[in-house]
């Protein structure tokens, strides 16, 4: 199985933070906005310590570094089974399926 690029991990991380930008404020049920914020929290901190890494590095294979990305599994799963249940808006559904399948496939190696 092939590993993800550090840089191909910043794309999809930076593709799923903007969807799920888009679910947060498309949703008005708190327990679903903590989820999400929850995750997004653990998102950026992953993408803010990446780019502390030169642009030489972007080619190694990509491994998580922060605690919180480690940990954030379930709230991705939570958010992943119930797309069509709480984002009934297509667009941002349809953004969310798109974008949390190359997000899910970094935690393979954790």
């Amino acid at each position: 199985m092939s590993r993800t690029s550090i840089a191909d991990a910043v794309v999809s991380l930076e593709e799923l933070l903007a969807a799920l930008t888009n679910a947060y404020w498309d949703t008005s049920n708190l327990e679903r906005k903590d989820c999400i914020f929850d995750l997004v929290t653990s998102l950026f901190a992953e993408l803010n310590e990446l780019t502390k890494l030169s642009v030489e590095d972007h080619s190694m294979n990509y491994e998580p570094i922060t605690f919180a990305f480690h940990s954030s599994t379930a709230n991705l799963k939570n958010i992943q089974n119930n797309i069509d249940l709480w984002f009934p808006r297509a667009s941002t559904a349809k953004q969310l399926q798109d974008s949390i399948p190359s997000v899910a496939k970094l935690f393979e190696f954790v």
